[in-house]
């Protein structure tokens, strides 16, 4: 890892925020994505079965899209007893912390006797998407199922790759928990995003759609928005340490390293110090420690490409962070919770024994963040994302009558007599 100081002209900050920017796709990307998403509109199932057969080798045609719940349950069983009973702990801490999250809306009742009301209901379907590769994790399939089991959701649907649960029993073992063994379609991709935005003869389209995938994946959710909600446009993860030197370096460089091995080697790994001797120690740590990740190639080119920044300041430190507004911040520094509600990020890791690990593996929050600097403006994913709300107006003749006139006079200056008139015309005669 590189040792930059604050000062010096290769250490600006909006230089960091490129770092950690959104990695966006590329042309070719986006028009390939297109080109799908038109076909699977236009031809549904034989569209669906075309990509499926192209892109990853599968022999089956459209009734056979969907797996038996039979199927998915054999498969959960391949996973190991122990396996299952972590995952059902982690389910549970992962469903206590999101089920304080359920509202119920509110009711007002004025003088004259009108009721206004937000009513919050659940989304009537949802897809979750569950990645082929490397990038399949069970934890992820609990991290979109609960919050949307907690809010209500009737009806959940899950698109996978042809093959991957067979190759991940553990992900058929976390669909089995969350009761969704009925429900997996035998698609990924593009075209399995398109189908659950426009619906085809099987598989039926969605209020949202949820999960990780890969640049395909990403550019077909942005492509629907609109037709269809989605939860992030997520990129690769992102992890900030701020410490001063209180930390304990080999922590640090655990953190760091442990964030680096997802396997895209286009994660964000960077450590903002108060401290030049734990800059030195971490880089040193860092450089021994990636051997031990998975997916080394990968990891060494994210730790050779990351930074350490070291700041004048406690408050230049958390200046920087803020800018960069990363998907995971850990605090390792004196009074850690204080210095913690002054940062904006997806999740904030507080003190030595909260390494960002603890929230991937389920110790209640959810793991599914904003990255690139979308934590100015986003927030985790919560049983909020798999609501919906809407107003409910009930005005009684006095209600309307008492602000008749200001409705008239607004509705005038904007150039819309018929609104006017709608109000005037329940008092006349």
């Amino acid at each position: 890892m590189r040792i930059l100081r604050h000062d010096s002209r290769s250490a600006d900050v909006a230089g960091l925020r490129r770092l950690g920017a959104a990695r966006t796709s590329t042309p070719g990307v986006r028009r390939k994505v297109t080109a799908i998403l038109r076909a699977v509109e236009r031809e549904g199932d034989r569209a669906v079965v075309r990509y499926a057969r192209r892109f990853d080798g599968a022999r089956f045609g459209a009734k056979a899209l969907k797996a038996t719940p039979r199927e998915v349950r054999s498969l959960a069983q391949r996973a190991s007893r122990a396996l299952r009973t972590a995952l059902a702990d982690m389910a549970a801490r992962i469903e206590a912390y999101h089920r304080r999250q359920l509202v119920d809306g509110f009711r007002v009742e004025t003088d004259d006797g009108s009721i206004l009301e937000e009513v919050v209901r659940p989304l009537e379907r949802v897809a979750l998407y569950v990645p082929g590769g490397a990038g399949a994790y069970p934890s992820s399939v609990l991290m979109n199922a609960i919050p949307a089991r907690v809010a209500g959701v009737p009806r959940i649907q899950v698109m996978t790759p042809p093959r991957q649960l067979e190759a991940n029993p553990a992900v058929a073992a976390a669909l089995v928990l969350m009761g969704l063994e009925d429900a997996v379609y035998r698609v990924g991709g593009a075209h399995a995003i398109a189908a659950c935005a426009y619906g085809t003869e099987t598989i039926p389209r969605v209020a949202k759609i949820v999960g990780p995938g890969n640049a395909y994946v990403t550019e077909a959710k942005r492509q629907v928005r609109g037709e269809v909600e989605i939860d992030h446009e997520a990129g690769p993860s992102e992890i900030v340490v701020l410490a001063d030197d209180s930390a304990d370096a080999g922590w640090v460089a655990a953190d760091l390293v442990a964030q680096a091995e997802h396997g895209s080697g286009e994660e964000l790994a960077l450590l903002v110090t108060t401290s030049s001797r734990l800059a030195q120690e971490v880089a040193r740590l860092v450089d021994e420690g990636v051997t031990s990740a998975a997916n080394v190639a990968a990891a060494r080119r994210v730790l050779g490409k990351g930074t350490i920044l070291v700041v004048k300041s406690l408050e230049q430190g958390v200046a920087a962070v803020n800018e960069l507004a990363a998907e995971h911040v850990e605090v390792m520094t004196r009074r850690a919770s204080d210095v913690a509600r002054r940062l904006v990020a997806g999740a904030v890791f507080v003190g030595p024994y909260s390494p960002v690990a603890a929230g991937d593996y389920g110790i209640g929050p959810n793991h599914v963040l904003p990255t690139g600097g979308a934590a100015r403006f986003s927030s985790p994913l919560s049983v909020r994302d798999f609501q919906r709300r809407q107003s409910l107006v009930r005005v009684t003749r006095a209600g309307l009558a008492a602000a008749s006139f200001g409705m008239v006079q607004v509705a005038m200056a904007e150039g819309f007599p018929g609104h006017a008139q709608s109000v005037l015309t329940r008092f006349e005669g």
